[in-house]
């Protein structure tokens, strides 16, 4: 099938199966057709029909009615079970560019559904070959699917095939969902050394002349234990509600306990470095936001602020993710 071909069947899907958060079945957006089995059953029906009239053969004439009375009854039976199906999309997981991720699927999840659907569903993405498959006689939730992550930025989830050959395999119930779900995938993380500046501005001097990793550290003073009071030391260290207490004259001791802070900086790296660059800076904020570490993310015209915890990780990667691509960039050069 060439590239017109296909634009023109999902441009037809566009308009036939719009793209929803949750999806139940019907006329609307079900197909049925008959099956490989199904063509040489009808093949065999036909078969029988001209040896009947040729033979003038009753028995196998009422063989051939009943055969082809029992291909319309499964038609029926197969797309009254196949709308019995009902599927939403799950939470998308964090997905680094060229990783394979999960994709989770809730099937039948809503419990006013009269009579549940049976058989084996098969799934894939369109136009691939089968990835996985439930019975749904015997499954549980969610179902797994796995999805090829290839470049980072924003990317719109292919359309999920189901489909199904229950009861007798005579007819394939099939439908096409897209969900109305957009993927944001982070560049993949390459290890390397944590390279934290103190300022985001860098002048093109300084960066020529820092070889070393810039850092700046916070020092927080922390209540360690208690020790003996000893002649000389700072009365602002002693215990007084021990002393108060009557346990004699104590004494604080602190630890000092350093933290990494500091800003990373995208230096405008050569078109043919930038993914690797990003894949780099990937790799600090997610080391630095293991740490608990303070840092700010400076992107050209994308600036955050420095802070730590899991919102402004994800706040980093999302910049990161959503960063030109080398293309972009040479247009706008």
């Amino acid at each position: 099938m060439n590239i017109i071909s296909q634009q023109r069947i999902n441009k037809w899907l566009d308009k036939r199966i719009p793209t929803a958060n949750e999806f139940h079945l019907d006329h609307r957006n079900i197909f049925i057709f008959p099956a490989k089995f199904g063509a040489l059953y009808l093949l065999l029906c036909m078969l029988l029909f001209l040896l009947g009239t040729n033979y003038q053969n009753n028995l196998m004439l009422l063989l051939c009615y009943f055969l082809l009375a029992l291909f319309l009854v499964n038609l029926l039976s197969s797309y009254v079970n196949f709308t019995r199906l009902s599927v939403c999309m799950g939470k998308v997981p964090e997905i680094y560019a060229g990783d394979d991720a999960t994709l989770n699927l809730w099937i039948n999840a809503d419990k006013a559904l009269k009579a549940p659907m049976h058989g084996i569903v098969n799934l894939s993405f369109m136009g691939h070959k089968v990835s996985n498959w439930f019975d749904c006689d015997a499954f549980t939730n969610p179902i797994a699917l796995n999805y090829r992550s290839t470049v980072r930025g924003w990317q719109q989830l292919e359309r999920i095939t189901f489909s199904s050959y229950y009861p007798l395999g005579l007819f394939k119930c099939w439908t096409h969902l897209a969900f109305n779900t957009k993927v944001l995938i982070f560049p993949k993380p390459l290890p390397c050394q944590i390279d934290l500046v103190d300022s985001p501005v860098v002048s093109d001097e300084s960066s020529a002349s820092q070889h070393s990793v810039n850092k700046s550290s916070n020092s927080h003073d922390d209540f360690s234990h208690l020790k003996a009071y000893q002649i000389g030391e700072p009365l602002r260290h002693v215990a007084w509600k021990q002393v108060a207490k009557g346990r004699g004259m104590l004494s604080k001791e602190f630890s000092t306990s350093e933290h990494l802070s500091g800003w990373l900086v995208l230096n405008k790296p050569a078109l043919n470095q930038v993914e690797n660059t990003l894949s780099k800076l990937c790799f600090q904020v997610l080391e630095l936001s293991r740490t608990d570490q303070h840092f700010g993310l400076e992107l050209g015209y994308t600036r955050i602020l420095p802070n730590s915890g899991e919102s402004h990780r994800i706040a980093c990667l999302s910049a990161l993710a959503q960063y030109p691509t080398a293309s972009n960039n040479a247009g706008n050069h």
